[in-house]
């Protein structure tokens, strides 16, 4: 098979030729159509994950299943699948047994045996989700990251009808996070400090579009405040003014690696029972449901979309912040 390898860290991914992967009990072989391209790919390539090279990377793949391992019953071959970063827990613990095998200590991931920039990929089946009938591969492959990850942090502000939610950097996963809130009926707001976006986030479905400037906080307080900030930035001192945007009994939930620590004001995180909440990956659920949003057209990925031979084109837009939302490689 062919495959995106790194060789060395921060140098050039090496097109090269592997053996195909055989299934061991409980483990599928799939076919990979596309492998969305994400900020922790650049971790990778830079070294910051602990693994040592040789590495296969790309943790937003989708495909056929080709073969399956012994023991495996719930999936079938020719079914079409994407791949979540957690895939299977040791099944022992406490947080296995109570049902959470995702958020294991232990959990074994694209790490573990191989990721999807690759023409196969090995995965175990207990990390497989189905793709809703219809929906295409490029657009389910960022899901299974970015909008896996905003669909929990949506879910983990605990939106209550009627309230209002703001959403705080509109790159890759915020603008999925503000088509996400808006297909669930709630008044959502882009904040971004780049007026000239203002059209294409109204085109997104934003109810209103605020920009913000230097110091987000101040402007969201004059427009009245929000009971929800969907925060998916990596700057520290956004997040932090930000956070002064919250009505009394509001929750920011902060899903960006900031660019630093985060200098909250003690006052505002006391006064008005205001709350700072971190949320990543959490229940399956949240990856069900947002595939089944992207599938009914309630929700549509801005995507770049490019054969996998240019991988090294594509991390190097990536890494240079010029990649407009999301970029896809295809692997036909």
């Amino acid at each position: 098979m062919r495959a995106a390898v790194i060789t060395q860290f921060n140098q050039p991914w090496e097109l090269k030729t592997l053996p195909d992967p055989r299934p061991q009990p409980g483990q599928v072989v799939i076919k990979i159509h596309a492998s969305g391209m994400c900020g922790t790919d650049l971790h990778v390539h830079h070294g910051r994950f602990g693994l040592t090279p040789p590495v296969v990377a790309g943790h937003e793949p989708v495909g056929e299943i080709v073969e399956l391992g012994a023991g495996v019953t719930d999936l079938r071959v020719g079914d079409r699948v994407g791949v979540h970063w957690s895939q299977k827990g040791c099944g022992r613990c406490r947080t296995c047994q109570s049902g959470n095998q995702y958020a294991c200590a232990k959990a074994q991931s694209w790490m573990n045996i191989g990721g999807g920039n690759s023409e196969l990929m090995l995965a175990w089946a207990s990390g497989c989700a189905l793709l809703p009938e219809g929906l295409a591969y490029e657009a389910a492959a960022p899901i299974f990251c970015a909008g896996y990850t905003v669909m929990s942090g949506l879910r983990n502000a605990d939106p209550k009808p009627g309230e209002r939610v703001a959403v705080l950097g509109l790159g890759g996963l915020g603008h999925l996070a503000l088509q996400l809130s808006c297909a669930v009926g709630l008044e959502t707001w882009a904040i971004t400090g780049q007026a000239n976006k203002t059209a294409e986030l109204k085109s997104m479905g934003a109810h209103e579009v605020l920009v913000g400037g230097k110091e987000p906080g101040t402007a969201m307080r004059d427009a009245g405040g929000f009971d929800v900030i969907l925060s998916t930035t990596n700057s520290a001192v956004q997040i932090a003014s930000a956070f002064g945007g919250l009505r009394e009994g509001g929750r920011m939930v902060n899903m960006g690696v900031a660019d630093g620590p985060i200098a909250i004001n003690p006052l505002l995180l006391m006064m008005g029972q205001r709350q700072l909440r971190g949320s990543s990956q959490d229940e399956r659920r949240d990856l069900i449901e947002a595939l089944e949003f992207v599938a009914a057209g309630k929700v549509k990925p801005r995507l770049e979309v490019y054969p996998l031979i240019q991988v090294n084109e594509v991390r190097a837009r990536l890494e240079a912040g010029q990649v407009r939302y999301r970029a896809v490689l295809t692997h036909g």
